[in-house]
């Protein structure tokens, strides 16, 4: 984790407290996906998430699913606001 900048969280995630609302934004993609985190409209952390190119389409998602649930269980949001996705193409070497 170390070497890879897209799993490094920029800031730390504040422990969240009982009159914390929490919102996780996501720009989700099968590649690189963006989060930031607000606690009571105020950003309190932001950062990627990539998952390796080279592995076949169900297999990037499937490993983006482990990261969100885990992310979820970890920084416990009250909203999570996803950008509308849409399809732009299927395959490797795309990005």
């Amino acid at each position: 984790m170390a070497g890879d900048p897209y799993k490094v969280k920029k800031n730390k995630v504040p422990i969240k407290t009982i009159d914390t609302q929490r919102i996780l934004a996501l720009d989700a993609a099968t590649v690189i996906t963006g989060y930031s985190i607000y606690d009571n409209g105020v950003l309190v952390t932001y950062g990627t998430y990539k998952v390796n190119k080279e592995l076949e389409t169900e297999q990037r998602i499937n490993e983006m699913k482990k990261w969100l649930a885990a992310a979820i269980k970890e920084w416990e949001p009250d909203f999570i606001g996803l950008e509308n996705i849409q399809l732009q193409s299927f395959g490797k070497g795309q990005y």
